[in-house]
């Protein structure tokens, strides 16, 4: 029976060394995987980039990018006289209504804050002149009054 249990540990021993080299192997295989992945991103990411450079080549692409970009530039020519239209829209609007524009309430703001700065100056300036008067007047002296001579 000793013999059996022997055979039986020796054996379980096996299966434990089998799985570990196998668990070895797995991982190494994961590995070698990884790196092929790596490799193959790494290929492919080069050879679109390749192929890219070579299509920008090529008449037809560089006659679409060209139509693309001129386009652009008309889509934003025209956006800014559209802007400009309903600007001057607008303000015919509010002028035949006799309402400021945005434009011109700014500049109403800009020149009553000049104006208040002024003011706040002046107010300051008249309060240290009355300030520095009171302190160099001589103060009120009490007069005797004379009684019948």
């Amino acid at each position: 029976m000793a013999q059996q249990t022997t055979m039986i540990e020796d054996s379980f021993d096996r299966i434990q060394s089998a799985f570990k080299s196998v668990e070895g192997e797995v991982q190494k295989a994961q590995k070698r995987l990884e790196k092929r992945g790596e490799k193959f991103s790494k290929d492919a990411e080069r050879q679109v980039k390749k192929m890219r450079k070579e299509m920008r080549k090529l008449p037809i692409v560089k006659r679409a990018e060209s139509l693309g970009n001129d386009l652009t530039k008309e889509f934003e020519g025209r956006s800014k006289r559209v802007e400009k239209q309903i600007e001057t829209g607008i303000e015919t609007v509010l002028g035949g209504l006799q309402i400021a524009s945005r434009g011109e309430i700014s500049k109403l703001d800009k020149k009553l804050n000049r104006i208040n700065r002024r003011l706040k100056a002046l107010d300051k300036a008249i309060t240290d002149a009355s300030t520095t008067t009171a302190q160099s007047a001589p103060a009120p002296t009490a007069t005797p009054t004379q009684g019948p001579a």
